[in-house]
């Protein structure tokens, strides 16, 4: 008998390491892959796999098929979103410049008919003036004066007429050039 249990104490206990080595969970962990926060890990060859669907989160890690596309698109979508606002923004201050541009020229305008208003008011003084001096011709004198204005202010229209399609075909010819052109434009000039 004693040499029957010399012989079952070994086998025993190497049962019982079989027994606690098949449930030790360090064990269990070393056959399961260690996964990331994708849920994906990399295989034995190399190959990125995933256990469940997961997030896009793991940059330059193993992440499930279609994330870097995914991450192009948005790239790109961003890029047309900032390139759309600055071109927003171009647009705006070149419409701020020509409405300055365009007060500024009404007020130019305004000032030169207060003026020649004026110059015309003091004109028309001087006459009368003469006309009492000078009796019947006076009267002559006041219809060629007032002919004489007239034509003045023909003249000043015309040429405020003229000052204003300069302009705006300046401006039209600027506003069509494109950015590239004034870009090249510069780096000639």
């Amino acid at each position: 008998m004693r040499n029957f249990l010399n012989l079952v104490r070994p086998l025993a206990l190497a049962g019982l390491a079989v027994t606690l080595v098949a449930t030790n969970p360090m064990t269990a962990r070393a056959e399961q892959p260690k996964t990331n926060a994708c849920g994906c890990y990399q295989n034995t060859a190399g190959e990125c796999t995933c256990t469940r669907k997961g997030k896009c989160e793991c940059p330059g890690e193993c992440e499930p098929k279609g994330c870097e596309e995914k991450r192009r698109k948005q790239f790109e979508k961003e890029l047309q979103d900032e390139t759309h606002k600055a071109q927003e923004a171009e647009k705006k201050r070149e419409q701020e410049a020509a409405e300055k541009e365009r007060k500024a020229r009404e007020a130019e305008e305004t000032a030169a008919q207060a003026a020649e208003q004026a110059s015309a008011e003091a004109t028309e003084e001087k006459p009368a003036e003469e006309a009492t001096d000078k009796g019947k011709t006076g009267a002559k004198g006041k219809k060629s004066e007032k002919a004489d204005k007239a034509k003045k202010t023909e003249k000043t229209e015309k040429t405020e007429k003229t000052e204003k399609t300069e302009k705006t075909e300046k401006t039209e010819k600027t506003e069509k050039t494109s950015p590239t052109e004034k870009a090249d434009k510069t780096d000639k000039g």
